[in-house]
């Protein structure tokens, strides 16, 4: 009969996670089943929550067992598929067992020696060639999901490392956005992944299958028009910054761009924006620093710069102030002016080429070093030099939430001085651990009034958050964009297809963008379209200028 203890860990793990290693002498004494009790009265452990079936073995899943999520292109042609891929979106979801079946055909193993190790769960149906050359393809990003129960242990050892911890800081990435609307890069419907999985089909024999009436999910117009204005924090967001409050956390790292962390209430202090943020500017000559309640950035001109680059010419008409940066191509000015010196405001967003801003940068570190404890949210800390703070103090304990595996999960399973585990990795939403966790760290009476409070925080964003009326730019603005793609397509007519990265954005619909600094990433994305939101300056008369800016309208 199985122990207690192992009943949480039905169906398989990812290979690099040590499931061995997952029982801990920090769980000793607890009350397991009261415990259980208490996060199923938040619905947060519903094993019964179905999320429909098996495109391998058609069985339905439930939250007792793992499960896989992958996505293919949605213009391939998948007759013949042995997988059942959404017509939509083209995911699909797979048991955990049923996805390693898989994985053993993709890396021809031999089916029938594994057939005979798992014959009481999958059925072993026989994918054709087309289709493994697509499931190679997107193996690479596929998203794994913990049972609920796999969930709710590892938050009960991560709030004692919460309690215990001296120094505990957190380190974000686009995934604690999401919630909020916005896409990730590297998910299995992200941008930089729709981008690679475009070219695989362009240049493979796959490409012969490719539907040409109908529209790619990596083709399609990626500028959605995201308002950041109306952007508001996500349940990680929020849980952060009381965290913070009550003393759990010191400091917060963040690659993201939107404001999302500062519009939760959390101090300038206590973040390091690495990546910049899109409502901040800072003057160029004195270095005062605005925040603003409006997005920033100038895009029209930094569009401007883009297309000379890329098609040698542009029709955009850009204002006087605008000036193409050195190391990134792009614009950062914004057209606005200081209050103290009347020198050029530029924005704080890193593009890739640009430096990280050194204080900023030496916040980060400092905290770094003085970590016992770091967190790490949403993000595959695959990016320089940011990553690289993770690891920074080589006695810390590692926490990753992600749902794509890392080159950090084998860190968490190592194990410390007295033969435990010294970290954690959960496969889940932040929000659901996050959840779990405030559930098991705080008074239970006291998580229940702070979430029957946010409507009132709500409201409180948007006095924060400012909305510009925008009427006169939209056709011109229109006529740039689809001037660009036409363009583009020229250009890839033309010439060979390039590895430069995109300058401005790390994704179109994300705002954690792309200015790194001096930052390398394992995977070079290709370019993106302009941003929807824009400032344009118009001279009208004798050195007149009005401002005027455009959000695109869904």
């Amino acid at each position: 009969m199985a122990s207690p203890r192992s009943s949480p860990f039905r169906g398989g793990m990812p290979k690099n996670y040590d499931s061995s290693s997952s029982s801990s002498e920090t769980d000793k004494g607890l009350d397991l089943t009261m415990i259980e009790k208490r996060l199923r009265s938040k619905t947060l452990l519903t094993r019964s929550k179905v999320f429909g079936k098996c495109s391998y073995c058609t069985k339905t899943i439930t939250g007792e067992t793992q499960r896989v999520r992958i996505a293919i292109p949605t213009n391939i042609d998948t007759k013949g598929f042995i997988l059942q891929y959404d017509n939509k979106t083209g995911v699909a979801n797979l048991h955990r067992q049923c996805w390693r079946s898989v994985e053993n055909q993709l890396s021809r193993r031999s089916t029938r020696r594994y057939a005979k190790q798992h014959s009481d769960h999958c059925c072993h149906l026989k994918i054709g060639n087309v289709e493994k050359c697509v499931l190679r393809e997107v193996a690479n990003v596929a998203e794994y999901y913990d049972t609920m129960v796999r969930v709710g242990w590892e938050a009960i050892r991560i709030s004692r490392m919460l309690r215990n911890a001296r120094h505990c800081i957190v380190f974000t990435g686009a995934g604690i956005s999401t919630a909020a609307g916005i896409g990730d890069y590297r998910g299995i419907t992200g941008k930089w992944t729709l981008n690679d999985l475009n070219e695989f089909v362009n240049e493979s024999p796959v490409g012969q299958r490719v539907d040409n009436n109908g529209s790619s999910s990596s083709n399609k117009e990626e500028d959605e028009g995201i308002d950041y204005e109306q952007l508001r924090p996500t349940y990680t967001h929020e849980a952060l910054k009381l965290l913070l409050d009550k003393g759990y956390l010191k400091h917060v790292i963040s690659q993201n761009g939107d404001g999302l962390h500062r519009l939760s209430g959390i101090v300038k202090e206590k973040i390091s924006e690495l990546h910049g943020n899109v409502f901040i500017e800072y003057c160029e000559t004195c270095g005062s620093r605005y925040e603003r309640s409006f997005y920033t950035l100038d895009d029209v001109s930094s569009e401007y710069f883009e297309e000379l680059q890329d098609c040698g010419k542009s029709d955009i008409i850009i204002p006087s102030y605008a000036k193409m940066c050195g190391r990134c191509g792009l614009n950062h000015r914004t057209g606005r002016t200081c209050r103290v010196c009347r020198g050029n405001l530029r924005d704080t967003i890193i593009n890739f080429g640009d430096p990280l801003e050194d204080d900023v940068l030496e916040q980060a570190e400092a905290e770094a070093k003085q970590a016992d404890l770091v967190i790490s949210l949403g993000t595959t800390m695959a990016v320089t030099p940011a990553n690289s703070l993770v690891t920074l103090n080589k006695d810390r304990r590692l926490v990753i939430c992600n749902r794509q595996t890392t080159d950090l999960d084998l860190e968490c399973t190592k194990l410390d001085k007295n033969g435990n585990k010294s970290g954690s990795r959960v496969f889940t939403d932040c929000d659901v651990l996050m959840k779990c966790v405030l559930s098991l760290l705080l008074n239970t009476n006291d998580v229940i009034e702070w979430e029957a409070q946010r409507e009132s925080r709500l409201l409180d964003y948007s006095k924060k958050r400012q909305k510009i009326s925008h009427n006169k730019l939209d056709s011109k603005l229109k006529s740039h964009k689809s001037r660009k793609l036409s363009c583009k397509t020229e250009a890839r007519q033309t010439k060979a297809p390039s590895n430069k990265r995109s300058r401005r954005h790390e994704e179109i619909k994300s705002p954690q963008l792309r200015r790194r600094s001096h930052k390398t990433d394992t995977k070079t994305p290709s370019k993106t379209l302009t941003r929807n939101h824009v400032e344009l300056r118009k001279r009208h008369g004798k050195g007149d200028t009005k401002l005027t800016k455009r959000t695109k309208r869904s």
